[in-house]
């Protein structure tokens, strides 16, 4: 008896080190375990509008001019934080679906920059279809009485309204030209809100004030769930709404004056919002 008890009691104790040494190796083995590298793109290629090309007006534009591509807009900033091998930025102001699949001006297609090699497209489109310029002129001209929303209203949520069809096009373009990149679609910054409350807009009614905050609202909208139809990100940084014309630090700008940008476009800032808010989503 006294043998038994001493053969179980040695055979507890093996026991007991082997489980000891395993979960030892274990831990030793998952402590020398490098953490995964944030991921890489090889080849970058950067597709869309003003929104996604126009940045500092002080610094130097890439070629070709007319499309207005500064050297800080959000692609270029994108590119150096990733740190992608190749970036294709054809961006171009002006830029609307049409000018993502085909030669629509002295441009040829934004599409044709994309090959089955390509791993990372933004995507900054739609605005420009749901004349988003017309907008704009409202801010700039401003008026006392209703009238932006009477004179463009019905047109603006007409092609609000057909914004889906045409993403679907160019989102069924990127399928077939670049099958394996990951696509990131932006939003637009949103120059007001309908709370927003300063002197460069007071000149505009109360009741285009919330139409336009609204009509931004609807397009960002619509080029959320076009990405989300097509298994792509959509991307607009969470504070962006604290950060309009209005605000003190603005990432858009009504006039450019005083933060040296485009009017009614992304500040250099805003641009740094958007590059910061795209990686962070890519690496999550």
């Amino acid at each position: 008896m006294k043998k038994l008890v001493a053969v179980l009691l040695s055979a507890s104790v093996l026991a007991g080190c082997s489980a000891e040494s395993i979960e030892t190796e274990s831990t030793e083995t998952e402590s020398t375990e490098e953490a995964p590298a944030p991921w890489s793109p090889q080849v970058y290629v950067a597709l869309g509008d003003s929104y996604s090309a126009m940045g500092s007006t002080a610094l130097p534009l890439d070629p070709p001019n007319t499309c207005v591509r500064a050297q800080d807009s959000y692609p270029e900033l994108l590119a150096k934080e990733l740190d992608v091998d190749t970036l294709a930025n054809v961006t171009c102001q002006g830029a609307s679906t049409l000018d993502v699949l085909s030669s629509a001006g002295e441009h040829p297609p934004q599409v044709d920059a994309l090959t089955p090699i390509t791993d990372l497209v933004t995507l900054s489109i739609g605005g420009n279809d749901a004349s988003f310029i017309l907008m704009a002129s409202c801010l700039e001209r401003g008026a006392q009485e209703s009238t932006c929303q009477q004179e463009h209203g019905q047109q603006i949520a007409l092609e609000i309204s057909d914004l889906p069809r045409r993403l679907d096009v160019v989102y069924g373009e990127l399928a077939k030209r670049t099958p394996n990149a990951r696509i990131v679609a932006t939003g637009y910054m949103p120059l007001i809100t309908s709370t927003d409350d300063c002197p460069a807009i007071a000149p505009l009614a109360a009741t285009d004030r919330q139409w336009l905050s609204q009509s931004i609202q609807d397009i960002n909208l619509a080029v959320a769930d076009a990405a989300a139809r097509h298994g792509a990100l959509f991307v607009l940084p969470d504070d962006a709404a604290q950060h309009t014309g209005c605000s003190s630090e603005p990432w858009v700008d009504f006039t450019g004056e005083n933060t040296g940008s485009f009017p009614m476009h992304p500040t250099h800032a805003g641009q740094q919002a958007m590059a910061d808010a795209v990686a962070r989503a890519l690496r999550a």
